[in-house]
C-alpha cells in the first residue's frame, strides 16, 4: 500500500480530540475532497478493525491545516498510543475507483542500560516467553 504520510507522535497528538495531518497528505486527499472541507473513511488498522476518522480541512483562508478529528481520540485510547509510536497511514485503489484505508503504529523499542551500555529490547519478540497471568510466567526483568 502506498504511504499517504507517516508522523512521531507527540504529547499533543495523544492528549488531543484531533491528529494534526501533515500537510504533504493533501496531495491525496484534495483529489478525493471534490471542493468539501471534510470527509469521512474508514481505516483498518494492523488487526482488521474498522475505524472511522473524520478528515477535515479549514474551509476558508490560506492554509487548509489537514488534521483528523472524529474518531482519532477513541483510537488513541483504545490502542493505548504514547508519545514517540510512529503512525503510518497509507491508502489502495480499489476496483471501483475508492480507496481502502489502512493505519499502522509502530512502537519504537524500549532501551536500558546495563554497566552504561544500551541494551535494546522489543515487547514484541519479548510476546513468546511472557504469557500473562499465567502462574508460571516466566519474568526477565525484576
Amino acid at each position: 500500500m502506498p504511504v499517504i504520510f507517516s508522523k512521531l507522535l507527540r504529547r499533543a497528538d495523544i492528549n488531543s480530540p484531533k491528529l494534526v495531518v501533515p500537510a504533504s497528505a493533501l496531495l491525496h486527499f484534495g483529489r478525493i475532497l471534490g471542493g468539501r472541507h471534510y470527509m469521512d473513511l474508514p481505516v483498518m488498522d494492523w488487526v482488521g478493525r474498522l475505524s472511522n476518522f473524520r478528515f477535515w480541512t479549514r474551509p476558508n483562508g490560506p492554509y487548509q491545516k489537514p488534521v483528523f478529528t472524529v474518531g482519532w481520540a477513541p483510537f488513541v485510547r483504545e490502542k493505548g498510543l504514547r508519545e514517540g509510536d510512529e503512525l503510518i497511514f497509507s491508502a489502495n485503489q480499489d476496483g471501483d475507483g475508492g480507496f481502502q484505508y489502512e493505519i499502522l503504529v509502530q512502537r519504537r523499542p524500549h532501551s536500558f542500560t546495563l554497566s552504561g551500555e544500551p541494551i535494546i529490547t522489543d515487547m514484541n519478540e519479548m510476546a513468546p516467553y511472557m504469557v500473562p497471568n499465567h502462574p508460571y510466567e516466566l519474568i526477565l526483568f525484576s
